[in-house]
């Protein structure tokens, strides 16, 4: 490896979840920001110009996280990247995020060059090459994680639920920031805990069972980008039921048009413990309903 760039962020209280530990949308933020520091202090072009003066745009096509350990109030992430592919128009970097040395997240995250005035890809600038080259990193990247299959058509099975794109989801490019997808996923599946599972968070599988679904990983495809007013429509299936886990595949349209692909796995835990338990019987009876055909 040349050099890696690296960024430490402080975990805040704002940034735990309910059960006290890092809610992992927030990952995603903690990406973005290095991400941008890396264009300012790695390859000296601050973001602000990058996308208010060059009007140039670089969209997340794809990103996938494995999630090793907890991360907790107070302590501090050191998110290290290096790229490790250059295309003519994308980027592919390897992310590692550590805490006091241990590894935490493993992210491999992909990003497009494109032109704001038509959102169409382009050559990334000489300058910018060069100056990324220096950090590239040696070898291949490591693989995807276990599981990570993205759905490529929903079952007829799958829950459905609906989510408007709001003025607070979307960035200066006018399109949903991609971190904020994140918070639609959650929200997708507490809508098919509460509504197809009869376990609302809330009142039962939070509250009265103790339990919590911290997650294994993540992959995202970015198909298209979503625009303020739209609806996008999430389709939610299962392509594996395991004895304390599941392997959650989410489909994101607007009209019909695909927009996103996402493959989720989540462990259950006790909240006591913050061991794994078996998934309770009632609730796996439900979610094998929504186990697509050939998983």
């Amino acid at each position: 490896m040349n050099r890696a760039f690296s960024f430490t962020q402080k975990i805040r209280f704002s940034h735990c979840d309910p059960a006290g530990i890092l809610y992992f949308p927030h990952v995603f933020d903690f990406v973005n920001t290095t991400v941008e520091d890396w264009f300012e202090r790695g390859l000296g072009m601050p973001f602000h110009a990058f996308h208010m003066e060059h009007f140039l745009g670089n969209p997340v096509v794809k990103t996938e996280c494995e999630f090793l350990r907890p991360c907790r109030f107070g302590e501090e992430l050191v998110l290290e990247l290096a790229p490790t592919h250059i295309g003519r128009s994308s980027i592919e970097m390897r992310i590692v995020a550590r805490v006091a040395g241990e590894e935490r997240m493993r992210l491999r995250h992909r990003t497009a060059m494109i032109s704001m005035e038509n959102f169409r890809p382009i050559s990334i600038p000489d300058g910018l090459r060069t100056r990324a080259l220096e950090f590239l990193a040696d070898g291949q990247p490591p693989p995807a994680p276990r599981g990570a299959q993205l759905p490529r058509a929903s079952p007829p099975s799958a829950f459905r639920t609906h989510q408007l794109v709001r003025y607070a989801h979307c960035d200066p490019g006018g399109i949903v920031y991609f971190a904020r997808f994140f918070n639609m996923f959650d929200a997708v599946l507490e809508d098919w805990f509460a509504e197809a599972l009869g376990a609302p968070w809330g009142s039962d599988f939070v509250g009265a069972r103790n339990l919590r679904t911290p997650s294994l990983f993540i992959t995202c495809e970015f198909l298209r980008a979503c625009r303020l007013g739209e609806r996008l429509d999430f389709d939610l299936s299962l392509t594996r039921l395991g004895r304390s886990s599941v392997d959650v595949a989410i489909a994101g349209s607007v009209a019909g048009e695909e927009r996103m692909r996402v493959a989720w796995a989540l462990c259950v835990v006790s909240h006591e413990t913050w061991k794994s338990v078996p998934i309770p019987d009632d609730l796996r009876a439900r979610m094998q309903g929504f186990v697509g055909p050939g998983s």
